[in-house]
Parts: structure tokens; sequence; C-alpha cells
């Protein structure tokens, strides 16, 4: 608004208070809400210019009150918060819905207990994600914490969980691989008194003899270590370790290849015991090698019956060798074992005779084509395992229950050190744990049965472990037993399959048996193939080794009761007369097989040293006419029939004799 500066203003009246009304149009009004009063003071020129005026201080506007803290609550902004922990819920989440999702191949050991531990599971996941919610809509501390507790035990349980499920996986993935990595060691052994040249490194091969195992892993590194060492050499083939040593000490060879511990591997032959001390390594090396197992058959474990062949690897021999058929149906086992020293045809040898134990040296599949050729049965899957995993899964089910006749010290195993020890094992009903289970399946000397008696033992003990197994609800045994086996058993069984069979016979023990004794659904027969001993000459060593040969009966009486077993066609037979006692001990089932076939009973001594040559049986047939020579005095003692005379006759007759016995010797130098 423009002011003209030469119009005087009107004067006021110094410390007067002029009022200024304003109000709708323009008419004055009390009125609060119709106009307002504004006073202005009138500041005179006497006043100083600097000096304020005085002002009627403004009404003071109300005062808000402050707010009220709310307590139990957050005030400060939680957003960074909020979106953390829900990142981790829905983490939390994913982890242990994917966790349940692995289990579901193992429901089928107890769908019940499954699904109330999904049930659980579920419900522990709503809780979480509603108190979640609940603490970043009301921002109650009470809430939060409560919530965050929660997410905190779920995760470390998801975590344990995943942490499980990946040792149950991998260590079922490593016992059911068809293929897997092995460390071979393997050394080439020289015959300390041997006759030849002196060899003292691998550079003394050169040019020399080496006897190697066809077909072994220790022959195929064998061969390409020396082939690397830039050697000239010659091979022979063996059909088995032992075979090979024994050319190593009869000095047919110049140096052995054999497995690093080989004194275990050949010990076992009595015979041979005594030379390993005369033998030495001049190199052990160890490489590792895949090997491959056979495939086993596509089958219903619920409904189809089957056979597994279980063995026992030691250095490479199979040490325990038990054919089991399994009717799902009736429940009925039958466990037979082969002595590890039958003598019978190997497959992979071109059929030639050996010790049954050195067929897996070669492979598994040779001992499993081997076992089919000598009893006939086929075998549907195979389970090996070596000494490490018999400590190990005795210890993970907490020791065995079994019965030991005598006392003895046994030969153990430590698995840390690797090495064997020797511990006492009790008689009578013992508690034993792994090392002396060990020990107790392995021995045989100090029992009268022998080999037998092992056998025994071995089967007992497996029972055992089969009835520890089912009774257990712990699941940290069965992680225990998981990863026991897991490094020390290897099957053609699928996982499913397995999962299967277990459920399926822990229903049916429940169903038809008390609680405490599940094993009692399996009615388990046990047998061998029993045969007869002897002693086979061997012309490299100059002396007898022993042998053992099945019964062909015992084997086609094994074939047969497997072969009912396995067929769920077969009609069972009517016994001729039945009677029963009370007073009659316990029942026992009949036996698969003979204990004697006597029928069939060969030489207990075969062959022998060789015959003396034509040369050396002349010159002992020679004497033999000079003894006849002083045989025709014997008429001059009847020719004194007269007195005296007569009788002093033959008393001078000895001397005569001498220049007879000469004669001879001179006929006999020149004939």
């Amino acid at each position: 608004m423009n002011i003209d500066e030469n119009k005087k203003l009107p004067e006021f009246p110094a410390d007067e208070t002029i009022d200024i009304l304003f109000g709708s149009s323009g008419k004055q009004t009390d009125e609060a809400n119709d106009g307002a009063t504004v006073q202005l003071s009138v500041v005179t020129d006497d006043e100083d210019e600097n000096e304020e005026p005085a002002r009627k201080p403004a009404p003071e506007k109300p005062k808000r009150e402050p707010r009220k803290k709310k307590t139990g609550s957050f005030n400060k902004d939680m957003t960074v918060f909020n979106i953390v922990l829900t990142i981790v819920t829905v983490i939390v989440n994913i982890l242990v819905i994917s966790i349940l999702f692995g289990t579901t191949r193992f429901s089928a050991l107890d769908k019940d207990i499954f699904i109330k531990v999904n049930l659980i599971v579920m419900f522990v996941l709503i809780l979480i994600d509603v108190l979640i919610w609940l603490s970043i809509r009301t921002k109650k501390i009470a809430v939060f914490v409560a919530a965050v507790a929660v997410l905190i035990i779920s995760s470390a349980a998801g975590v344990y969980g995943a942490y499980a499920m990946n040792r149950v996986d991998t260590n079922l993935d490593t016992i059911t691989a068809k293929e897997h990595n092995t460390d071979i060691n393997t050394s080439l052994v020289i015959y300390t008194k041997s006759s030849g040249g002196i060899i003292m490194d691998v550079e003394d091969l050169e040019g020399k003899k080496i006897g190697v195992v066809e077909g072994t892993d220790a022959a195929t590194l064998g061969k390409e270590r020396i082939k690397a060492e830039g050697l000239n050499v010659t091979y022979s083939n063996y059909l088995s370790f032992a075979e090979a040593f024994k050319a190593l000490v009869s000095e047919e060879i110049d140096c052995a290849v054999l497995p690093a511990n080989y004194a275990n591997a050949v010990g076992t032959e009595e015979q041979l015991e005594p030379f390993i001390v005369d033998t030495a390594a001049i190199l052990t090396f160890t490489e590792s090698v895949v090997q491959s197992g056979t495939d086993g058959a596509e089958k219903d474990l619920t409904s189809e019956p089957f056979t597994v062949l279980i063995s026992g690897e030691n250095e490479g021999l199979a040490d325990t060798i038990i054919i089991v058929s399994v009717n799902p149906v009736s429940m009925k086992i039958t466990m037979t074992s082969i002595a590890r020293d039958s003598f019978v045809p190997i497959t992979c040898y071109n059929y030639g005779s050996s010790k049954i134990n050195s067929a897996h040296a070669v492979s598994e599949a040779c001992l499993v084509d081997t076992v089919t050729y000598m009893t006939g049965i086929d075998i549907d899957y195979t389970v090996e395992f070596n000494f490490a995993s018999v400590i190990q899964v005795v210890d993970a089910v907490g020791g065995v229950d079994v019965y030991n006749p005598i006392e003895f010290m046994g030969q153990c195993w430590d698995v840390e050190t690797d090495s064997l020890v020797v511990l006492p094992i009790p008689a009578g009903d013992v508690h034993l744990n792994g090392q002396q289970a060990l020990g107790f399946v392995r021995e045989r000397y100090a029992f009268e049965e022998g080999d037998f008696a092992r056998q025994q033992h071995q089967q007992e003990v497996i029972e055992q472990i089969v009835k520890r197994v089912m009774d257990t609800r712990d699941p940290n045994t069965y992680l225990k037993i998981l990863d026991a086996a897991g490094a020390n058993i290897r099957t053609n069984l699928s996982t499913d399959q397995m999962v299967q069979f277990i459920s399926y016979a822990m229903k049916k023990a429940r169903r038809y048996y008390a609680p405490e004794n599940p094993v009692g659904v399996m009615n388990i027969i046990n047998s061998r193939i029993a045969g007869w001993a002897a002693q086979k000459w061997d012309d490299s060593l100059a002396m007898y080794l022993y042998v053992y040969f099945p019964f062909d009966g015992a084997s086609i009486d094994t074939y047969n009761y497997v072969a009912r077993n396995t067929n769920l066609w077969t009609m069972a037979g009517i016994p001729q007369d039945v009677s029963w006692s009370a007073a009659a001990p316990a029942f026992e089932p009949p036996a698969i097989s003979a204990e004697w076939y006597a029928g069939e009973v060969g030489a207990t001594v075969i062959g022998g040293p060789p015959e003396p040559t034509p040369e050396a049986t002349t010159e002992a047939a020679e004497p033999a006419p000079v003894e006849e020579v002083p045989a025709e005095p014997a008429p001059a003692e009847e020719v004194p029939a007269e007195p005296a005379p007569a009788e002093e006759t033959p008393a001078e007759q000895p001397a005569e004799p001498a220049p007879a016995e000469e004669a001879p010797a001179e006929q006999g130098e020149n004939p």
C-alpha cells in the first residue's frame, strides 16, 4: 500500500490505547466469534525511538500435557530389528520344512511317530510365526522376548536336525554306494634266506622274477609301481597270496607283490607262519583305488523272499562267509556258514581249486560267483564288513550278551592304532564290548570244535546286534550305528529296501510279540556246510598243508532247504507221526544239513613226498641179497644130528659168511 508522505496523520493522546474493532460488516460486536479487538499503543515523539513500547503480554496458549510412556513397550523405531527378525523366521521355517521332507523316506519305520513329530513341529512353526507377528504389531517387550527365545530354540533344533540328517544321508550313501574309494597298502616282499642274488632295494629287482595274484588291486598297483621305476622284470601269476608266498619261500620267484600286512593274511596258514620271520618288504606304498560292487536284485523285501551273502573282510580275504535266506511272509531266516578254509573251485581262477577266502582277494563278485557255484544258491544281495565295524557297531548298541564256555585270551583289534591287541575273554554268560566281541568271533583254537565254534559265535553275535537294534528307541544310538557302519560296511541293498524291511519287521513284532522282545518275530535257524579235513602235500614247500573239503551232500541239503524257504508256493509236508511229552526237552528245529556224510569222505592225506629216483632205489635195494646169504647156513645147523663133532661145525661157520657178505657188495658196485 502506498502512503502519501505529505499528508499529516492524526495525532492521538499519549499513553492511550486505541481500540480498533474488526468485525463482520464493520459493526461492533462483543461476541468473540463475530469480531476481535486489537489494542495499539500510541507512541509519541518524546519517547526514545530505541525504546520499545510497552506491550501487553499475549495470552498464553494452553500447554499440551506430555504424552505418558507406555510401560512394557518399545518407544524407538524397531524397523531394522523387525526386518531381521522376519528374515530369520523365514529361514527357520524353510530349514525345518526341508528337514521334514528329508525324513519322509524314513517314515515307514514308524508312521505314527512320524505323524506326531510332524504335527508338533508344524505347531511350533505356527507358534513362532504368530509370536513374531505379534511382537512387530504390538511392540510389546514380553512378546518380543518370547518370540526371540522360541526362535533361537527352534533354530538350534533345526541346525542339529540338519546336521543329523546330513550324517544319516552321508553314511547311507556311503554304505549303499556301488563304487567307493579304498586305500590299498601294497608291499614288494623278498625272502631273506634266498640263495640267489642279494636284493636290498627296488632297483635290485632288475631282471628278476616277480610273483603276483592276477586280478587283485595289489597286483595292479605293484605292476604300475615297478613300471614307473623303469624296471624290466618277469611276472608269474598265482591263485592266491598264500600261493605267491609259498613260491617266494621256495625260491620259485625273487619277489612277491602282497598286501602290506601280509603277515596276517598268510599267517592264517599254520604251516606258512614260521616262514614269515624270514621275509621282508623292500617297498611299501599306499594308493587309492575305486572298487565296484555287484548290483542288487530289484525286489520288494516285504513280500518277496531274498538271499544275502554276509562276508567279513580281513586283509583282503573273507574271514567270515554266511549265506542268509529270508522269507518275509513267515519271517523264517536261515544262516549257513561256510568254512573259510574250504578247498573249492574258484570261478575267477578258471575254476582252479583253492581256499574260498582267497576269492575275495580278487573281488566281491568273484566270491559271490564262487559261493553260487559251490552251493547252487543265487545271491540277491551282499553285505560286507571289516574288523572295525564289529567293534564300533557292538559298542554303538551297548555291547552284546553271549555264553562263552571257556575263558581264553582273544585276538582283538585297536581301531585307533590299527594294531592287534590281546584281551581276556571271561567264561560264562558274559557281556562283551566291541573289542571283546571281535576276539570272541575270531577264536577257534581255544574250543574243541575249532572253526565250527567260531562260525557259531559269529552267528550268535550277529543275532545279538539285530536284537539290540530292534530294541532301541534312542535316535542317538541309530546315529552311532550309522556312523560305525558308514565307514566299515558295504551293501548293494538300497536305502528304501532296508527301511521298508525294517519297518515291516517291526510292525509284525509289535503286532504279534511283546514290545520287550521284538526280535522274537524272527525264526532264525543256524547251520553250516560240514566237510572233512585233510593234509595236502605241497611240492614247493615240501610239506603238508591243511585243507577242508566240504561235503557235496551238505551243499545239496543247504540248497534244498534254502529253496524251500524262499519259495512261497512250497507245500508243507505232513509228518508220519507226531509225539509230544511235557517232560521232553525244548524243541529244536531239524538241522538243515548233516554233520557227516560217510559215503563222501575222501583221503585225509593227499599227495606226498616224491618217490625216490631209480638210481636211489637201486642203491637202496641192492643190500637186500646180502642179508639172504647168511640164511643158507641154517640147514647146516640141522646136519649135526650126530654127536659132538657135528655141533662144533656150526660154531666155526659164522666166521665163513664174512667173505660171502663182501661178494654181493662187489657185485653191486660192478654189476
